[in-house]
């Protein structure tokens, strides 16, 4: 009998470690990715789903080059950055809001998350960050998904690119624009200046 249960509690530590091995391997895709191999799902350019380092065609002040808050550009000296505004209860929010969660955890060793409620005292900010990334200009909506890393543009220099979106994002678009920034971040930080 207790050889019965010294196999069997063999066999229960086995399969945990098992689980916690797969656990680990899935949980953080960012430890196992090979970013000198990774090639990014977007370009940078000024079509709506690239990189920019202006304003975008679809923007009113398409080709103008945007002025980026103080406070994104010292982070940027460590990280690309990921910012979601959104509100407490629209529909699509509460659709963006666990997604972005799962691939900032996913990626929190390569990627600072800003999480930005888009009312009541955070409002004023939300604005601020919304009048600079809007992805159209003009009006402003929620959930506006923010993604901001440094990148080559059209000179051959590094600049600050973004790209946003607004409305809800499938979980494998918001991870190809997270994998991509990680990607163009690590390719062009040391020349940034």
């Amino acid at each position: 009998m207790q050889s019965e249960f010294k196999n069997f509690a063999l066999l229960i530590l086995t399969a945990m470690t098992a689980f916690l091995i797969a656990g680990f391997v899935t949980a953080d895709t960012a430890l196992c990715q090979d970013w000198n191999s990774y090639t990014p799902a977007h370009a940078v350019g000024s079509g709506d789903d690239d990189w920019w380092t202006t304003y975008p065609d679809q923007h009113e002040n398409s080709g103008s080059a945007a002025k980026h808050p103080d406070w994104v550009l010292k982070a940027l000296k460590e990280k690309p950055l990921l910012i979601l505004i959104h509100s407490s209860n629209c529909v699509p929010c509460l659709t963006q809001t666990p997604r972005i969660s799962a691939a900032a955890k996913s990626f929190s060793g390569d990627l600072a998350y800003y999480d930005i409620l888009g009312e009541g005292s955070s409002l004023p900010e939300a604005i601020d960050i919304l009048d600079v990334y809007s992805p159209t200009g003009g009006a402003q909506y929620v959930p506006t998904t923010i993604f901001v890393t440094l990148a080559k543009g059209p000179d051959g220099t590094v600049h600050v690119a973004w790209r946003s979106e607004i409305d809800a994002m499938s979980q494998d678009r918001i991870d190809f624009y997270v994998k991509d920034s990680i990607y163009y971040y690590k390719q062009n930080s040391a020349a940034w200046i």
